[in-house]
């Protein structure tokens, strides 16, 4: 509904004669919807054949709709070759020294504009040309022109903005953005002065505001490319190339021949591959390391340790090339020793081989599963006892620090007094939850970080009678 409209919007303009009072609302309307550029697009193709063999006044008035629907557009080269024919025209003058303007001929639109200007357009002129003689450093001649109208435009809008704009080329950077910032309180769209406010904050350092200021004026319609430009670049120096690539993108989508836009589409482009293949070496680099660590940094029980050498697995990497069947072909290794294996890699995200994703095994997944040849078992359970008794008591000497916690995770030992596994393992989950700025997060942080060492949490009086 709202595209069928800004096309009937445009339309119903172009029925009429396009003029200077109209131009914002037209612009407004094109770009407010997809349709409505489209038709605009396709009545000035359907124009061209008939401007080209027909001389009459009718067809004068088209060849002006269509300089001026260019200007609208964005398309200034062809507005100029539109309206250069019937610059004799006020309306044409007055858009012709607009798109020269755009295309950097500033001497060819002071002469256009002042040929367009008629009395009811006094100010709006001169405003254009007051920014031409800023953009010319021209301030002498800039600030004459605006004090003309410093009695009765002092609360327009494009009075304050173009009043900053000769305080900002005279170099009073402070209070030109004063100006700019009352001008856009006046009209919190005003294209000229977000522009301008966003680039002094940018020149200046103030990044996240200059962000915000361009974000506000690339949303509105018709679609500032400068504002996209600059936009794009600061996205990039933040590092969001996603972002940077989608500014370029709607300038390319505005203007297919712009030159920038394409150079820095491709180097956002580039840059994001970069910091993918990046990420990627990194995510790898990271799992080798995980891959090197030997077995000798967990707490295996001795049924494990012995079966793993057996085969001769002295790292990770080595237990992820062996099998689940491998493992349970020794005697005595029975589902409770093949789970406290399958935790281990779990908590380092890695599994057996040829096995399929390990699925998500509790802290406590020892008191889950019932051990099949636990009979069998019985036998060596004195021997294994011994040594795992020496291996817990050395287990309770080590400090916190080697499970490589968190910093939320750290400091809550610090307020508990815990410096040790055995200091930690005494305590229950319902005492790390009481501590302040603690929650469930921390605490699967700290039981994922002792079954890997095989140690777990002291239970709750609730765990202990389930």
């Amino acid at each position: 509904m709202v595209e069928l409209t800004a096309k009937r919007k445009v339309q119903d303009i172009v029925k009429e004669r396009i003029d200077r009072d109209n131009f914002d609302e037209l612009a407004e309307a094109i770009f407010s919807s997809y349709k409505s550029v489209d038709w605009t697009n396709d009545h000035l193709k359907e124009l061209r054949p008939r401007l080209e063999r027909d001389a009459s006044t009718e067809a004068r008035d088209l060849q002006e709709q269509a300089g001026i629907l260019c200007v609208a557009l964005g398309d200034f080269q062809a507005a100029v070759e539109h309206l250069l024919p019937v610059k004799t025209r006020k309306e044409s003058a007055h858009f012709l020294g607009r798109a020269y303007n755009e295309l950097g001929l500033q001497e060819e639109a002071l002469a256009m504009l002042e040929a367009g200007r008629h009395g009811e357009d006094g100010f709006s002129t001169d405003m254009l040309i007051a920014e031409i003689h800023c953009a010319r450093r021209d301030a002498e001649a800039a600030r004459k022109l605006c004090e003309r109208y410093g009695k009765s435009q002092a609360e327009s809008p494009d009075w304050l903005y173009l009043m900053g704009r000769v305080l900002e080329t005279e170099g009073a950077y402070e209070e030109a953005m004063a100006h700019y910032e009352q001008a856009i309180e006046r009209n919190p769209d005003h294209r000229q002065g977000l522009f301008r406010l966003a680039m002094n904050c940018d020149l200046n350092g103030d990044d996240d505001r200059a962000v915000s200021l361009y974000e506000r004026c690339a949303g509105l319609k018709p679609t500032s490319v400068g504002a996209l430009i600059n936009l794009g670049v600061l996205y990039e120096d933040g590092g969001n190339y996603e972002g940077a690539m989608e500014c370029y993108k709607r300038v390319l989508a505005i203007d297919p021949a712009h030159g920038r836009a394409k150079l820095y589409l491709k180097d956002a482009e580039s840059s994001l591959r970069m910091r993918t293949d990046a990420e990627k070496t990194q995510c790898q680099r990271d799992r080798h390391e995980v891959l090197l660590l030997p077995l000798s940094n967990f707490e295996l029980s001795a049924r494990c340790r012995n079966a793993l050498d057996k085969l001769n697995v002295r790292t990770l990497g080595d237990l992820t090339r062996i099998t689940e069947g491998q493992l349970l072909q020794f005697k005595n290794f029975g589902e409770t020793s093949l789970d406290e294996i399958r935790v281990l890699l779990g908590c380092n995200d890695l599994q057996f081989a040829g096995s399929r994703p390990p699925a998500r095994i509790s802290s406590r997944a020892t008191d889950i599963f019932v051990d099949q040849d636990e009979e069998n078992e019985e036998g060596d359970e004195e021997e294994e006892v011994e040594q795992e008794e020496g291996e817990d008591e050395k287990s309770s000497d080590m400090s916190v620090d080697e499970l490589g916690l968190s910093t939320r995770s750290r400091k809550c030992m610090d307020r508990l007094g815990v410096s040790t596994m055995g200091e930690l393992t005494r305590l229950s989950e319902d005492d790390l939850l009481a501590a302040p700025n603690f929650g469930r997060t921390s605490v699967a942080e700290i039981k994922t970080k002792l079954t890997a060492l095989g140690l777990s949490l002291s239970e709750t009086p609730e765990e202990a009678n389930d």
